[in-house]
């Protein structure tokens, strides 16, 4: 883990509590990963009526990672509304 990462990580930790601020740390980084997939579709190159949907190597994976995304989300609100 990087330095800036292990600081947030010591932030969200302080802020949520250990497992929250962990969950959270982890939907920075799948939102990170999935903006980087995303910017692949700005240089993806098809023609003029095919660039409405995600590259076909990619889409599988983006959609894995929107629903761990969903999964992280969900457990962190959890965690917050029972005051963990």
């Amino acid at each position: 883990m990087t330095e800036p990462d292990a600081a947030r990580l010591d932030d969200y930790r302080f802020q949520m509590g250990r497992d929250a601020g962990n969950l959270a740390l982890v939907l920075d980084s799948l939102t990170d990963a999935m903006v980087a997939l995303n910017q692949h579709l700005v240089y993806y190159r098809l023609g003029p009526g095919d660039r409405t949907a995600p590259p076909p190597d990619l889409a599988p994976l983006l959609g894995v990672l929107a629903d761990a995304k969903g999964l992280v989300q969900e457990s962190l609100l959890r965690l917050r509304g029972s005051g963990a």
